[in-house]
């Protein structure tokens, strides 16, 4: 049986995943298709020492959820699995500075194209709606590992540079599974437990 789809979409990670979602909801017809497995909470790896859970890597039977690609100017770190890089992204959800928006090897690429707006204000309606849809809040955690890193950057004179990040995190309580944002039509989560698991599947 064939089927003909109105788009294919590979990769089921941030950007695949958000396309084909936005695609459905306007009534195509939409494959997606990924590489990795879909994967269990059980099966996610408890340590990224273990390589074969951790790790994509056929060539060594390695089924794991990152793969890693070096190329002569860049390394890139991508997810293997259904949920693509969100599998182990740490959760950290970076907002551009002003710096970068400005910065003149792009910011007038597109001159007159957005009314006279430049790319900060284009964009910031998106960057709302993903904050929104990955439940976006300030780091409310910092432990000792934290005041070593605060005590490195002071040592660099980077002081100024050390702060809390946003990250999707549910800071609720550990114990109760709740829908925090969708009002019972997204998943449920417990509050975050500090196990630093955000790296390796939570």
């Amino acid at each position: 049986m064939s089927k003909v789809y109105d788009y294919i979409v590979i990769g089921s990670g941030f950007g695949g995943s958000v396309s084909a979602m936005r695609l459905a909801e306007k009534g195509y017809d939409v494959l997606v298709i990924e590489k990795g497995k879909e994967i269990d909470v059980k099966n996610f790896p408890k340590t990224n020492w273990d390589f074969k859970r951790f790790y994509w890597a056929p060539l060594f039977k390695w089924f794991g959820i990152l793969k890693l690609t070096l190329f002569k100017d860049v390394f890139v770190i991508s997810g293997v699995g259904v949920g693509g890089g969100s599998l182990g992204y740490a959760n950290t959800h970076m907002y551009p500075s002003d710096l970068f928006f400005e910065n003149p090897i792009w910011a007038n690429q597109v001159p007159g194209k957005f009314n006279g707006k430049g790319w900060k204000e284009v964009l910031e309606p998106f960057y709302q709606k993903a904050r929104f849809m990955l439940g976006s809040v300030k780091n409310k955690i910092f432990n000792r590992d934290d005041e070593i890193l605060k005590e490195v950057a002071k040592d660099m004179g980077m002081e100024a540079s050390f702060g809390g990040v946003n990250v999707g995190v549910y800071f609720g309580d550990q114990e109760k599974e709740v829908d925090p944002y969708f009002k019972g039509l997204g998943p449920l989560r417990k509050g975050c437990t500090e196990c630093a698991g955000c790296m390796i599947g939570c």
